[in-house]
């Protein structure tokens, strides 16, 4: 049976069993703990909230499509509602959890910081990086974050921006962050998703997991192993699709 329930933000969850059946599951909403239809509720406010900040930034730009090449590739805004989903994704995997994470997440190419604002938002608990080389992408993130910090939606202490190269060892160094810790590097590939991964071949541990969130479905990267992938939807597009790698002696990622 294909199963098809409203995600996180409204977004859609398909799966299917064996026998590849369509249908649909419902479940009576008094059978659902009302911890859970209030965490849903909350969570579903908070992107409301996001992709608000986020519209307001990309129209202050001034920009008909929230583009901008850069000196490392071409930053595309990626829809709130689409980072929203595929971090209900990393998490239900278990990939946002202490064990995992590894003391703090990476946003591999930052752009405006919403792959931040998103995971700080609805995970109060990580601590997160931004690393961004772009001087006015970095200003905007900058800007963003402390907007969503004055409202109180994100814990200020808990994300950090840098202006850096995220292929750089020095940038960790610099900042204290021991790379073979690090359980989640975050990226949109833009042209640089195989030197990134050499990077994480390099220098990371084999627990660290890549992440890239695209809409090129056709995406692959051979210098690390892939372990899963997700489709993600917004339901009003094509769905994106989310790839976790990790290096070739890691263990299996499983849902």
């Amino acid at each position: 049976m294909r199963r098809s329930s409203a995600g996180l933000c409204g977004c859609t969850v398909s799966s299917t069993n064996p026998a590849g059946e369509a249908g649909a599951d419902t479940v009576p909403m008094d059978t659902v703990p009302m911890t859970i239809i209030r965490g849903t509720i909350r969570r579903r406010a908070i992107v409301r909230q996001l992709t608000r900040t986020f519209e307001r930034s990309e129209a202050s730009n001034g920009r008909s499509l929230p583009i901008r090449k850069t000196g490392r590739g071409i930053w595309a805004a990626t829809p709130v509602r689409v980072v929203a989903e595929a971090a209900t994704i990393l998490d239900e995997l278990g990939l946002l959890d202490e064990k995992h994470q590894g003391g703090c997440v990476i946003d591999a190419g930052t752009g405006d910081g919403r792959v931040l604002a998103v995971l700080a938002a609805l995970n109060p608990s990580l601590v997160v990086y931004g690393i961004e080389s772009d001087r006015a992408l970095q200003a905007r993130a900058v800007a963003n974050l402390h907007a969503l910090a004055a409202s109180g939606l994100i814990d200020s202490t808990r994300v950090h921006l840098c202006e850096a190269d995220y292929r750089d060892v020095e940038t960790y160094e610099a900042r204290g962050i021991a790379l073979h810790d690090v359980g989640l590097i975050f990226n949109y590939p833009d042209g640089n998703e195989r030197h990134l991964a050499r990077f994480v071949a390099e220098h990371c541990g084999d627990n660290t997991t890549l992440c890239l969130l695209t809409h090129n479905r056709t995406l692959e990267i051979d210098e690390l192993e892939l372990r899963s992938r997700h489709d993600v939807s917004d339901g009003t597009r094509p769905p994106w699709r989310l790839s976790l790698y990790r290096p070739q002696t890691a263990g299996a990622i499983g849902r």
